[in-house]
C-alpha cells in the first residue's frame, strides 16, 4: 500500500480510538448493559422462552428491532449530552447532569431487563439487585410522566 494511504488509515483510527476513550465511563456501563439485555434477548430465543415472539424462539425481525432500539438509546444519550454541552458552553464550566441521569436510568431500565430475561430462563434473582434497579429507574421519572410518553403524548 502507498505510504500516504496508511498515514490515513492510521490518522483515522486514532480520530475515532481517541473519540471513544474519551467517553464517560457511564456511556460504556451503559453499553455493557444494553449488551447484556440484547444478548439475554437472544439467549431467550433460542430457548423458546422469549415474549416477543408467538411461538416463544428467536426470530430475526424481533432481534432488529431490538437492536434498532438500542441504537434510539443511544441517540437519546447523544441527545442529552447535547443539551448539557449547551447549557453550560456560555457558563464556562462543564458538567453533565442530564447525561449522567439520562444514562443511569437507561441503565437501570436495560438491567430490568436483564434480570427479566434470566428469570425467562428459569435464573433466580437476588430480590436486592431487583429492588436496587427498580428504585434507580423510579427516581428517574418525573411524577408527570407514564409509560415512557411525555405528558402531551397521553
Amino acid at each position: 500500500m502507498d505510504e500516504k494511504v496508511l498515514q490515513f488509515f492510521a490518522a483515522a483510527g486514532g480520530v475515532i480510538a481517541s473519540f471513544f476513550l474519551g467517553l464517560p465511563s457511564i456511556i460504556w456501563v451503559l453499553v455493557a448493559v444494553m449488551s447484556m439485555d440484547y444478548i439475554t434477548g437472544l439467549i431467550c430465543g433460542i430457548m423458546g422462552v422469549s415474549d416477543k415472539t408467538p411461538h416463544g424462539h428467536l426470530a430475526s425481525s424481533e432481534a432488529f428491532k431490538g437492536l434498532m432500539r438500542k441504537i434510539l438509546i443511544i441517540l437519546v444519550v447523544l441527545l442529552a449530552a447535547l443539551l448539557d454541552k449547551t447549557v453550560t458552553m456560555s457558563a464556562g464550566i462543564e458538567f453533565a447532569a442530564v447525561t449522567g441521569a439520562t444514562c443511569l436510568w437507561f441503565i437501570a431500565s436495560e438491567g430490568i431487563s436483564v434480570l427479566e430475561n434470566c428469570i425467562k430462563m428459569g435464573i433466580k434473582v437476588p430480590a436486592v439487585l431487583t429492588r436496587a434497579l427498580e428504585v434507580m429507574k423510579k427516581n428517574g421519572d418525573a411524577p408527570e410522566e407514564s409509560a415512557g410518553h411525555p405528558p402531551d403524548a397521553q
